[in-house]
């Protein structure tokens, strides 16, 4: 099985990956221009990651999350993944366009790095796509294919092109086949952490 792969240029840089992640055929690729990055992977995650940080930005993958495969890329701007998280195969999250875009006139960039945020037990379907300014709240689920910047409210679905909601007030359980919501801890667990935080 192919090992973690660890690229590192510079010097300074905060990078914890728990003892207990196995992240086997993952890459992780830390630059220092335009700083110290940082990158934290939490107990129990697992998956095949891509991670690329660099400018000063931070990559925070929380306890317990998993993927089949994804991509995550941190320029100028923070990524914070919560715990428990689900993501399927081909997943992409970016805090940037990586290459800028100006106004003629001003000269001002207009295409500038935006923070990404991912709650608590958030399911991302397959090519999922996460872009800059994104916030996703806390046990929601993006639909296949869909393509995120902006907000999804927490125990929400959102799918589609531009992403839009299209149910709300449900959450989701890692089991597999039927049985009740009641049964299942950590599915209820993140249903009763929203509401206290309503």
């Amino acid at each position: 099985m192919a090992e973690l792969q660890l690229e590192v240029q510079g010097e300074n840089h905060d990078i914890q990956i728990s003892p207990e992640a196995r992240l086997a055929g993952s890459k992780i690729k830390v630059r220092d221009n335009g700083g110290p990055c940082s990158v934290h992977i939490g107990a129990g995650v697992t998956g095949k990651w891509s991670l690329s940080v660099s400018g000063g930005s931070k990559i925070v993958i929380g306890e317990k999350s998993t993927c089949e495969s994804a991509m995550i890329v941190a320029h100028g701007a923070d990524i914070v993944i919560g715990e428990d998280c689900m993501f399927s195969f081909s997943v992409e999250i970016r805090a940037t366009d990586t290459h800028a875009i100006y106004d003629i006139d001003s000269g001002d960039r207009i295409n500038p790095d935006k923070p990404i945020s991912i709650g608590d037990h958030v399911w991302l379907g397959k090519q999922v796509m996460i872009l800059k300014g994104a916030n996703v709240g806390a046990g929601s689920i993006i639909g296949a294919r869909a393509v995120v910047s902006g907000t999804v409210p927490p125990l929400s679905v959102a799918a589609g092109v531009p992403a839009r909601i299209v149910r709300q007030n449900v959450v989701w359980t890692r089991r597999i086949g039927k049985g009740r919501l009641d049964l299942d801890p950590a599915a209820m667990a993140i249903v009763e952490s929203v509401r206290e935080s309503a």
